[in-house]
């Protein structure tokens, strides 16, 4: 019995151990990517991605504009953010899938008009907010076919808005791009 336990643990040290030591292809080969971010820390919108072969950053941004502020909509917005990474697990499992574990730290930047009132009185411009934000967190990215990448990340984020207000949340991001 005893030696069977043995064989046991030692079979999935093993194969619990395999994805350390597996190669990185994909990510040696297709180093950019360029697609789409959500995130408080990475930004909302475009993205452009590199990777290095100790560490990779990104930038994302976005913005809109609804000078008639109809339906409510807020009447501007535009954030831009940047993160560095630092890969802990890189592995291709096979020719079409391969993943990454990495840290993340970034900084963000926004800034926005919202839209007051309502759809009997009308729509009125609020004050300009501008935040400032940094923060830091995990993230795993699953690359299938060589070029398609799903990215997500959970970070912490503190926040520091112009009028003096200091916010600390936890965030969950997406990514969607195509490496080349």
């Amino acid at each position: 019995m005893r030696r069977k336990s043995i064989c046991i643990t030692a079979l999935l040290l093993l194969t619990l151990a395999t994805p350390l030591v597996g190669k990185s292809a994909v990510f040696d080969h297709y180093t950019h990517a360029l697609g789409v971010q959500g995130g408080r820390l990475a930004g909302f919108g475009a993205s452009y991605q590199k990777w290095y072969p100790s560490f990779g950053f990104q930038i994302a941004g976005g913005a809109f504009f609804h000078p008639n502020m109809e339906e409510g909509r807020d009447r501007f917005a535009y954030n831009i953010g940047a993160e560095v990474q630092y890969p802990l697990i890189s592995h291709t499992i096979t020719s079409f899938l391969a993943g990454r574990v990495y840290l993340a730290a970034g900084l963000h930047h926004r800034r926005y008009q919202e839209a007051e009132g309502d759809e009997t009185i009308g729509y009125t411009p609020a004050d300009i907010v501008t935040q400032f934000g940094a923060g830091a967190g995990i993230g795993v990215e699953t690359v299938l076919f060589e070029h398609f990448s799903l990215g997500t990340e959970f970070v912490y984020i503190g926040l520091y808005t112009t009028d003096g207000t200091i916010d600390v949340e936890m965030s969950p991001q997406l990514s969607i791009r195509y490496r080349f």
